[in-house]
């Protein structure tokens, strides 16, 4: 009994952490060399190569090359670690091995077949041999023995379940350990016996089990478990970028997320341990100085209400419907021991209200036999239509979030339903045991990555992490992305808000990235990008099942990306824009549209088509959401034409303001497609269709500024020929002079929906007078503003304001989405 009541520690080594010679030198430093319990898994890729020779002798295939390169594996390893004198016991036992394992599978090659028994005899020895060897290295400096488990762990099966005879077990260790000292024990994981003394496995991954069982035996003070990556994570890395170490969990907590797929894991680790209190230390042998997971009795208070998201894949939803069912007692019962007499493990039950339906998840490989079974027990219940059917899917997944703060914490199946729905994952089915510990849905197996991204950052993340693509990054967009890299660090710490600009593209090339772009030197690493511009590829690659959220910025005035928004909808991604093709183009194309983000849940942001960076649609917006019944839009919409007749006010000619305005950056490169009134006509049909009024351009009566003669003249003869012109508007502004008045370029909307864009005078003291420079102002006439109408004004165009109006934008997406 004194043997098993040291402080021993018991470790479990991986088959990633025996992968190499470097491995096997890198356990040496892992260890004390005292009072040291050591479970080993068979050396990477051992087991599976050993099945595989398996198969192949049972398929007639050859098999000798698996087992000589698996041998020549083992045998470097040694011929490495051991010196000569020390390794040549072990060379001789291993060789003896591949000599009986040979003399097996040439039986199995002849009849073609195998039975459990042997598959559990020749699996084993991948432990065996990784054992010994590392007892062999750990001996030449330390006092180390050997133990095959199979003399001392012994097990029997119960519904399918291994199960330890701990009596058996704990004679048989107490009797090898009273003639044996030792520092450290080296011991076989995966491998048992069965009561009669037939060597057995505990399963794919036991070793893990293993380990937990010594731990009993030994009452060891902690259990560490040895493997390749930094502990349990919140979700799979491989799925989830975001996915980070938990800390410490909770003995049940770890044992829920086991059972729902969380691989570092094996679930039956936690049961001996769990009697005993013993904790356990999930830790990277490739890292070892990582803090990794802590588990225990009771895990440390997180602030987080989920532990972690863990999923299983290959999963058949099976539903069973009929009125039939309705109120007839054990019914479920009956489906169960169908089951149950076929060995298919029930993953997942959930069953509505009515009792018209009872649905339940089984392993895709349990499927048919499944679904065989109760069409043969139930074929009265269906031919008397009591009934309609067995219905599957065989296209599930199964995710599940767990943690000890869900229990009793009101609104977490809210919100994680509402992650899935904010992500357009459709829940086939849900469950939650009463413990509140868990809760787990059935998603389609195409959703399963977004369906873990989305809750992960619904849970953990901030809120608004979403997936960036920029199209258009002239100066506007080079513009946006300045302020974007000005603000990032700020709203991620403060607002939780996580931008991750992951591609942007010009009429050219485009940069794409898996991980945030530097928004510092992104001109530099698009320039060198090797990726031609192609809109289908940017899209797909922004649309990622890494980020819950995906958006689109078109910073651009191309006609042709405007008319591929309604494909970024169905796709499932948001569009921002400043781009007004969509909005004052096609009319069945824009209702289009707006019917498609209502269909796929998307948001349509477009605040700067109109005045730049001004609250314009949003305050428009919300006085059609409150009620309010718009009477009149008037208002100057041209920052460019705002600034010309601000000039001429002042004095300057026509042509001269027209000169000014062209050195200056303010106008387009041509400025007859300012002059022409199409832009205000634009931002007008905009602001018409936003009120409700089915108007197109056609229907805007517009007073173009440019001269006939010159509407199709070159640029140059246009500045030459245009200082003729500016007569006839010097005698409309003297004119209003003498009135006290001033002359505007404006836009106006009636109740009915007619739109104009026209010259008109104003009296001085109007608030259009008290524009200056690009300013725009735009005046509301509502029922409730009507005595004293709501006036927007500030800069109309420029790439500052207008990339902060498309800014407030992506935040307001980022709101909506949290």
């Amino acid at each position: 009994m004194d043997k098993v009541d040291h402080n021993y520690q018991v470790h479990k080594f991986g088959g990633s952490s025996l992968a190499t010679t470097d491995r096997f030198v890198a356990i040496k430093s892992l260890l004390h060399g005292k009072n040291e319990i050591i479970i080993v898994s068979a050396i990477q890729g051992t087991t599976s190569s050993l099945q595989v020779a398996l198969d192949a002798a049972k398929q007639g295939l050859p098999f000798l090359q698996i087992l000589e390169d698996l041998g020549n594996k083992h045998c470097h390893l040694i011929n490495f670690l051991l010196s000569e004198h020390n390794s040549e016991d072990i060379l001789t036992s291993i060789k003896k091995d591949f000599t009986e394992i040979k003399d097996i599978l040439h039986s199995v090659q002849l009849t073609g077949l195998y039975a459990k028994e042997t598959q559990d005899f020749i699996l084993g020895y991948g432990e065996i041999w990784s054992a010994k060897i590392l007892t062999h290295y750990l001996s030449e400096n330390n006092n180390v023995i050997y133990l095959d488990a199979s003399t001392v762990i012994f097990v029997y099966e119960k519904n399918g379940m291994k199960c330890i005879d701990w009596q058996k077990s704990e004679s048989a260790l107490h009797a090898y350990l009273k003639d044996n000292i030792f520092d450290q024990i080296v011991i076989t994981g995966f491998i048992a016996s069965t009561l009669e003394g037939k060597r057995t496995t505990l399963g794919r991954n036991g070793s893990d089990f293993s380990a937990a069982i010594f731990a009993k035996l030994f009452h060891a003070k902690c259990l560490t478990i040895w493997t390749d990556v930094d502990g349990i994570y919140t979700a799979d890395p491989n799925r989830v970028r975001s996915a980070f170490v938990i800390e410490s969990l909770s003995y049940k907590e770890a044992l829920e997320l086991a059972y729902f797929g969380a691989k570092v894991l094996h679930p039956m680790t936690i049961a001996p341990v769990l009697e005993c209190e013993i904790p356990i230390y999930i830790k990277n042998s490739l890292n070892p100085d990582a803090q990794g997971t802590y588990i225990s009795a009771s895990s440390k208070k997180s602030p987080y209400l989920i532990k972690g998201l863990t999923c299983i894949d290959d999963i058949s939803l099976i539903n069973i419907e009929g009125s039939g069912m309705i109120g007839v007692s054990g019914i479920a019962a009956r489906v169960f021991q169908i089951l149950h007499q076929v060995d298919v493990s029930v993953i997942l039950i959930s069953q509505a209200s009515s009792e018209h339906s009872i649905c339940f998840a089984v392993s895709n490989v349990h499927t048919d036999i499944a679904v065989n079974a109760l069409k043969e027990d139930l074929q009265f219940e269906i031919e008397k239509k009591q009934i309609e059917g067995i219905f599957v899917d065989k296209r599930c997944a199964i995710m599940s979030a767990v943690g000890d703060e869900m229990i009793g914490t009101i609104g977490i199946s809210g919100r994680l339903c509402d992650s899935l729905a904010k992500a357009n994952v459709n829940i086939r089915a849900i469950a939650q045991g009463s413990s509140e510990r868990n809760i787990s849905v059935v998603v389609k197996s195409s959703d399963t990555n977004r369906a873990l991204q989305a809750v992960h950052a619904g849970f953990y993340l901030s809120r608004g992490t979403i997936s960036i693509g920029l199209i258009g990054p002239g100066q506007v967009g080079s513009t946006l992305l300045h302020q974007i890299q000005h603000e990032i660090n700020h709203l991620k710490s403060t607002y939780q808000v996580n931008l991750c600009v992951r591609g942007i593209m010009n009429s050219k090339k485009m940069l794409l990235s898996h991980e945030p772009i530097d928004l510092i030197t992104w001109k530099d690493q698009l320039d060198k990008s090797n990726h031609n511009n192609d809109i289908n590829a940017f899209v797909n690659h922004i649309l990622t099942d890494d980020f819950p959220h995906a958006v689109i910025i078109d910073c651009t005035a191309n006609q042709d990306i405007s008319n591929q928004y309604g494909h970024y909808f169905e796709k499932g991604i948001h569009v921002i824009t400043p781009n007004k093709h969509a909005n004052a183009g096609n009319l069945d194309y824009y209702k289009k549209l707006k019917q498609l983000t209502k269909k796929y849940n998307k948001h349509y942001l477009y605040e700067a088509t109109v005045c730049a960076g001004l609250p314009v649609i949003n305050t428009l917006q919300d006085i059609l959401k409150t009620g309010d019944q718009v009477l009149k839009i008037e208002g100057i919409v041209s920052g460019t034409l705002s600034y010309i007749f601000h000039g001429l006010a002042k004095g300057k000619t026509f042509s001269e303001i027209i000169i000014e305005a062209k050195n200056l950056g303010i106008t387009e490169p041509d400025p007859r497609e300012d002059l022409s009134g199409m832009d205000v006509a634009r931002k007008l049909v905009c602001l018409a269709r936003e009120i409700g009024k089915e108007v197109t351009m056609d229907d805007v009566k517009i007073y173009d500024l440019v001269p006939p003669d010159l509407k199709s003249c070159t640029l140059k003869v246009f500045f030459e020929k245009l200082p003729s012109y500016d007569g006839h508007m010097q005698k409309l502004i003297n004119d209003a002079k003498a009135k006290q008045e001033i002359i505007c370029y404006i836009g106006t909307i009636d109740a009915n929906g007619k739109i104009e864009v026209a010259m008109r005078p104003f009296p001085e003291d109007h608030p259009f007078a008290r524009l200056e420079g690009t300013d725009n102002m735009l005046i509301f006439h509502t029922r409730r503003y009507y005595k004293n109408p709501l006036i927007i004004q500030g800069p109309g165009a420029g790439a500052e304001v207008t990339a902060a109006g498309i800014f407030a934008d992506l935040l307001r997406l980022v709101s909506f989405l949290s």
